[in-house]
């Protein structure tokens, strides 16, 4: 949620169209209010409107200011993603934003013929959004895997990201090397072999997914 949900409606002090938020409310319908550059006013709460909330889009391929901003500080990680943003002939990269803030970057590395293997960078923004992002991903994924096996390598220890795995429909694969989840057309719901691979690669966790990789 935004730290300022309202918008000021009048054309008055120069300020309408502007973000705000009510500091304290008062009698006669008043309230206080404070702006985005801390600019302070006692107001009408009739001029306050609320904010309309943040658009979601898709950005293909990934704006490079995006692909930096989610590959964290290493600078190993950070030559690759680049690499990986650049080489636009073999990795496809998906920018997904929540109006003006970058929330995940994709990456689908075509592997023959009709393996894809998807790679993903999350901002930690996006933990509020983590339902949202799941069924846009088994929106797009499931339309995918009518003609593509879907292979994503999640880490041992990273049981956000399996968890978030297992929310899209990805299942643990052990006939791969460990840490490889695959989604397949027709197997989008979870069966006992798959949990039980998943719980053995340590894919249970508890509370909600924050992320994956």
């Amino acid at each position: 949620m935004s730290d300022f949900p309202y918008v000021y409606h009048w054309n008055r002090m120069g300020r309408k169209g502007q973000r705000c938020r009510v500091t304290a409310r008062g009698g006669m319908n008043s309230a206080a209010v404070e702006f985005e550059d801390g600019f302070t006013a006692v107001t009408s709460r009739n001029a306050l409107r609320k904010a309309p909330s943040p658009q979601w889009r898709l950005v293909s391929p990934a704006p490079r200011v995006a692909v930096l901003d989610l590959a964290g500080a290493g600078a190993r990680v950070r030559r690759l993603v680049l690499a990986q943003a650049r080489n636009t002939a073999a990795v496809q990269t998906v920018a997904i934003y929540c109006g003006d803030d970058c929330m995940a970057v994709v990456y689908f590395g075509r592997h023959g013929w009709r393996r894809t293997e998807m790679a993903l960078s999350i901002a930690p923004a996006a933990r509020q959004h983590m339902r949202r992002l799941v069924r846009m991903a088994q929106l797009t994924l499931f339309a995918m895997a009518e003609t593509h096996l879907i292979v994503a390598r999640i880490r041992s220890n990273n049981h956000a990201g399996q968890r978030m795995a297992m929310l899209v429909g990805f299942h643990a694969h052990g006939n791969f090397e460990p840490g490889v989840w695959i989604l397949r057309k027709g197997r989008h719901e979870c069966d006992p072999e798959s949990r039980r691979r998943c719980q053995e690669s340590g894919g249970r966790t508890e509370g909600p997914a924050g992320g994956g990789e």
